[in-house]
């Protein structure tokens, strides 16, 4: 056998070599667990407004969700804000997908006119799409308790079981 032939040869086996190799890498990569899907929020709660309902203080916002999250939300208070301008609640986000919930903590200026806030939501699961979901809601926006209407921006991260 000549010399250019056996290079040749070698040549080709090592190409078929590194095919198969390559092959079975992306056979293994693509029957591996995925693992939680996460994603970044963003986008806002519009048309925030007061309900009577059943939660710790007889009162609820209702609120349209805009963004990433889209559909209709409603955040039990747990406690009104204090001296302090602190709040504690819960929400539902009711999506095409399922339910997403959290807890929160808010904070809000009680003396300014417009009310800005922050609040911390703690996703803690939900329905369909979203059961064992975790991760985190941050909200900035402003509410006026005179005409009972508010809005936000959300920003977060939100990481799937599946």
């Amino acid at each position: 056998m000549s010399g250019s032939r056996k290079h040749r040869l070698a040549w080709l086996a090592g190409v078929l070599s590194l095919a198969t190799v390559l092959s079975v890498g992306i056979v293994a990569v693509s029957n591996a667990d995925p693992g939680p899907k996460t994603g970044a929020l963003h986008g806002q709660m519009l048309a925030i407004h007061h309900v009577p309902c059943n939660s710790a203080i007889g009162l609820c916002s209702v609120f349209q969700a805009k963004g990433v999250i889209k559909g209709s939300g409603i955040v039990y208070i747990d406690t009104q804000p204090n001296a302090d301008g602190y709040s504690k609640a819960h929400t539902v986000i009711t999506t095409k997908k399922g339910t997403l919930t959290c807890h929160e903590q808010a904070v809000f200026d009680i003396v300014g006119a417009d009310h800005p806030f922050v609040d911390l939501c703690l996703i803690d699961g939900g329905t369909g799409a979203y059961q064992g979901a975790t991760g985190y809601i941050q909200e900035v926006g402003t509410f006026d308790f005179a005409s009972d209407l508010g809005q936000l921006d959300y920003y977060g991260m939100l990481v799937l079981a599946t």
